[in-house]
């Protein structure tokens, strides 16, 4: 099967970051039921987090320009504060208007209020987006930019070289996390100098590593038959489900005692790296799998601007809607699989005009300033 590209895109990839969004919307509404207590929706949500997030990584470091490296540190910093940070400003300032209004679930944060309000700037301040929690994952990559940007240079003239980076930077990354437990919001370890998640990033540079490498061996570039692409799924697929439950850890959250990359809990130290990348697999062999619809290829083109949407069912709708499921439906796996299903597709759907209109009226604030430079030389015409 073709990966097919449309405009130096690989559609395959695109494809892949259609399910990884929708392996978020769905995780997240599985994570309320599994804090009421549902066993099937516990099972599920370890599933999904064995991987789901090493997923982003991988398929950031697919699509890296590589050229990159070169530009001075200036034209570096202001390309990664108008694609990454300026959207992540933006969405955290309109979610701060919702709780206004409405109800939401806010840890620790009295909402409407002065106080509440304060206490969620300083955790946003400080690296935690208490107004919008899904956010996080743009400060994260900002952090493996960051990272790539000063270590790629010694890197890119060798693949050997860069996979030994891998090696060593997962260790070392791996070994800082568990001893010192950086990151902990829950141990009251909230500091400035991690606001990056520069410590995270050590370990999750290993991932972006391999996409690099995986994007150098064409690999969905060239043409794969389906011949390999099925078995290999079902292997894949197989690897993850025989894997993800032998992961007990040690892990830094012992809240769920699962892979929570929010705050490097990352379990054994071969079982996470082994299940992660059969999870990256399996995806990526399902993308080359799927066809190619527009709208799934157009969502997965716009995983940023989902990911800070999420926030709206994250904090507002899930929970209130997960009490209801858990009181009301059955709670066996299937059951849970095709609410969770539907919860996925419906909100999803939901997002769908707000990225349109997003993207038409102020792309430079979601991270699209090319797309903002093409309206305006369109109207010039």
């Amino acid at each position: 099967m073709n990966a097919g590209l449309n405009d130096n895109r690989v559609t395959v990839i695109d494809i892949a970051r259609f399910y990884a969004i929708a392996l978020v919307f769905y995780g997240h509404f599985i994570e309320e039921l599994m804090v009421l207590k549902n066993p099937a929706a516990a099972r599920q949500y370890k599933f999904i987090y064995a991987f789901h997030m090493v997923l982003f990584i991988v398929l950031a470091g697919y699509v890296a320009k590589e050229s990159q490296v070169a530009w001075r540190w200036g034209k570096f910093l202001k390309h990664r504060f108008i694609t990454r940070l300026l959207p992540f400003i933006f969405f955290t300032v309109l979610m701060m208007i919702p709780p206004i209004f409405f109800n939401g679930k806010f840890f620790g944060m009295v909402l409407p209020s002065s106080e509440g309000y304060l206490k969620g700037l300083v955790n946003t301040a400080f690296g935690l987006p208490s107004f919008c929690i899904p956010s996080w994952f743009l400060l994260l990559m900002i952090g493996v930019e960051l990272f790539h940007y000063t270590a790629f240079r010694f890197l890119k003239d060798s693949n050997t070289r860069m996979m030994i980076a891998a090696v060593v930077c997962y260790v070392v990354g791996y070994w800082l996390n568990l001893k010192l437990d950086l990151f902990n919001p829950l141990k009251g370890r909230i500091v400035g100098w991690n606001y990056f998640f520069i410590h995270e990033a050590i370990v999750l540079y290993a991932f972006y590593l391999l996409g690099i490498y995986l994007r150098r061996r064409h690999v969905f570039i060239s043409p794969i038959s389906i011949r390999i692409l099925l078995p290999g799924a079902l292997v894949a697929f197989l690897t993850v489900l025989f894997t993800y439950k032998l992961n007990t850890g040690p892990f830094n959250f012992h809240v769920y005692n699962d892979v929570v990359i929010l705050f490097s809990s990352h379990g054994h130290m071969l079982l996470f790296p082994f299940t992660a990348i059969a999870g990256c697999a399996l995806i990526l062999l399902l993308a080359g799998l799927t066809p190619t619809p527009k709208a799934i290829v157009w969502l997965g083109q716009n995983t940023l601007i989902l990911m800070c949407l999420n926030g709206i069912f994250y904090h507002y709708i899930n929970p209130p809607t997960a009490k209801w499921v858990h009181a009301n439906l059955s709670d066996s796996a299937l059951s849970l699989f095709g609410i969770g299903l539907i919860m996925t597709v419906v909100s999803l759907a939901l997002c769908m005009p707000f990225v349109y209109l997003f993207n038409r009226f102020v792309p430079h604030l979601v991270g699209k300033p090319k797309l903002s430079k093409h309206f305006v030389e369109k109207r010039a015409h």
